[in-house]
């Protein structure tokens, strides 16, 4: 367990909010898709940590700095909501098992639906140190409306193409985040391609349903209640295909939260 403080915890968007945690150097460097359970110090509020995906990384000589997306859809993230800036934090992590990188393949395509961007936020910053110039990178995120688009600005200055698409097309093409992947999937090769994403489990399972012809590998992140953040209390359990083919149970906060999108069971979803 980490102790930090706060460096800022500013509103974005209706109900979505951008914190930052100053925290010692000694903490681990995280892997894109990893996430961390936090909590105010003090015995206020609700027992349970919650479970935040990492948004950003920086180290500095004497610190390091996690940054979060969230959104407020409960008493313990309204309770976040409240914080001020020098309020001390206590941090369980890097938790999970983050997206995997394989330099083979050369066409990368990221989705985020909703507060699936920080996740994927994070991964694109990590590429953007490891992608080659002859490496396609395309970065689509959907939402809502426009005023629940976040997190642009972190990623148009970054390589690769930025798309966006809204339900109401108040911003970028009006449908699906989905809707923008035959475009950009359309002749690649398998063996070089691959998708990562994250977002509400409807658009991962629409994702699975219309890659599954296709052959293209995508790693999902999964969003999921979770009270310990380390498999003990075996509350966010998703039924996945072992290697033989079985269903089995797995924990998302220790198994995942990022798995192969063929091996989850969407009909148990």
């Amino acid at each position: 367990m980490w102790t930090g403080s706060i460096t800022f915890n500013n509103q974005l968007a209706p109900q979505c909010l951008h914190m930052a945690v100053r925290l010692p150097a000694e903490f681990p460097d995280p892997v894109p898709g990893q996430f961390v359970m936090i909590r105010p110090a003090g015995g206020d509020g609700p027992l349970l940590s919650r479970p935040l995906s990492i948004y950003q990384f920086h180290r500095n000589q004497d610190h390091a700095i996690l940054e979060f997306l969230y959104r407020v859809v409960g008493r313990g993230t309204e309770l976040l909501s409240r914080l001020t800036p020098a309020a001390e934090m206590h941090i369980l992590g890097p938790l999970g098992r983050g997206f995997r990188i394989e330099k083979t393949r050369t066409h990368r395509i990221l989705l985020a639906g909703g507060m699936g961007v920080a996740p994927i936020t994070f991964l694109a910053q990590y590429l953007k140190g490891q992608v080659a110039g002859k490496d396609e990178l395309k970065i689509c995120l959907g939402a809502k409306n426009c005023a629940e688009i976040v997190g642009v600005e972190r990623i148009k200055d970054m390589p690769g193409s930025l798309n966006i698409a809204t339900d109401d097309g108040s911003l970028g093409s009006c449908g699906l985040v989905t809707d923008l992947l035959p475009d950009f999937t359309q002749g690649c090769d398998p063996r070089k391609t691959m998708i990562y994403a994250c977002g509400p489990m409807a658009m991962l399972k629409a994702l699975a349903e219309q890659l599954a012809p296709t052959g293209i590998p995508c790693q999902v992140s999964i969003e999921e209640r979770m009270a310990c953040g380390v498999g003990a209390c075996l509350g966010c359990a998703v039924t996945v295909h072992d290697r033989r083919g079985k269903r089995v149970k797995k924990s998302v906060c220790k198994d995942g939260p990022v798995f192969n999108i063929e091996d989850i069971c969407w009909d148990q979803l």
